[in-house]
């Protein structure tokens, strides 16, 4: 079992955030603007040791990677931010790309959202629109893949590049697409793509019949799908006085838990969360799950990598996430919690490991 996590390459200056959000501006400034709503209230989080990285630089690049080796994780899932063939915060994984010292895996996820002023995509002024192009982008798009998909670290399923798709049902044409890319990267060696759908508010269901496996997003996907009516209700309530949504941990956790929903056939890559907490970027109109730990991470991440879930991969799990400093989730070290995320983490991966020794 490998286990991965998701790497959010925005700790770094670009010129779009510069006009859009004022010059310097990065993720940071986003996790500095966190402010404490309640007693115990943790924000704002501080990276261990004040290391507000820049990952324009290689050498905090590849310290991510060392650091997740160096506790066990399996690779990173970058996000990937396509817009017919403008890139956005591209440059952190293409310096992992071409620097070759770091034996540590990696895959890319295409994050194909809008950007608003909203951060969620979903409504207030459209920043960077997402179009997609026909044909002639599709190729495009390839080629840029090809240049992650032929370095021996990019992980593959047998002889298929893995590539997560954020929202697969708003792609017009989608599965042409998979067909022609498909076809394309047999010509280069491969035998197909390994798509993984996500599963989340904004695709509920595996959109493609190209798609061979799915990941149910955490934690939105439980924050939508699993909670109850009256929960449902309150949302409606807290969106409209634009207050702060308070949800139960736990509960998260156990909806997740106890899921046994499948899809099709296609291969189920769990997903686990260490938190949640999006004050830092939407402030008083956030969501915060309350109650968590890097301890009750530990408690529930061991239940998920020890359950049978009906296919359930036995090869990944992805965690969200290694660096989602405004949002919550984060295995990062921290001035609050230490090393305790990756330190419980890694216990877990020790225990995995052991067992599947003893088989």
């Amino acid at each position: 079992m490998k286990i991965l996590a998701y790497n959010l390459p925005a700790f770094h200056r670009i010129p779009e955030n510069d006009a859009w959000w004022g010059e310097g501006f990065t993720e940071w400034d986003n996790v500095r603007r966190g402010k404490p709503l309640y007693k115990g209230h943790v924000q704002p989080m501080v990276p261990y040791q004040g290391y507000y990285y820049d990952l324009s630089k290689k050498e905090d690049v590849i310290h991510q990677a060392e650091l997740a080796k160096e506790y066990g994780l399996g690779g990173f899932v970058y996000y990937h931010y396509w817009f017919n063939g403008k890139l956005l915060l591209e440059k952190p994984v293409e310096i992992y790309r071409d620097s070759k010292e770091v034996k540590f895996d990696y895959c890319l996820c295409w994050a194909n959202e809008q950007w608003a002023r909203t951060w969620d995509g979903k409504d207030g002024q459209i920043l960077m629109p997402q179009t997609f192009g026909g044909k002639d982008d599709w190729e495009n798009h390839l080629q840029y893949f090809l240049t992650f998909f032929t370095d021996e670290r990019y992980i593959k399923r047998n002889n298929s590049p893995m590539l997560f798709v954020y929202s697969a049902s708003r792609i017009p044409y989608f599965d042409d697409m998979m067909e022609y890319w498909n076809q394309r990267v047999k010509e280069y060696g491969f035998d197909d793509i390994y798509l993984v759908e996500f599963i989340s508010t904004v695709n509920p269901n595996a959109a493609s019949k190209f798609s061979k496996g799915v990941t149910e997003f955490e934690p939105m996907y439980s924050n939508r799908f699993g909670i109850s009516a009256f929960k449902k209700f309150y949302r409606i309530i807290c969106k409209r006085l634009k207050t702060t949504e308070y949800l139960s941990y736990d509960k998260i956790w156990e909806s997740l838990l106890k899921r046994n929903r499948i899809y099709g056939g296609r291969e189920i890559i769990q997903s686990a969360f260490t938190q949640w907490d999006n004050t830092p970027r939407k402030g008083k109109a956030g969501l915060v799950l309350k109650g968590g730990s890097p301890e009750k991470f530990e408690k529930y991440f061991r239940l998920l990598a020890n359950n049978n879930r009906k296919n359930s991969s036995k090869e990944y799990m992805v965690i969200n996430a290694w660096n989602e400093w405004g949002e919550g989730p984060v295995l990062e070290p921290s001035e609050q919690h230490g090393f305790k995320y990756l330190e419980g983490l890694q216990r877990v991966i020790l225990e995995l490991e052991d067992k599947n020794d003893k088989k």
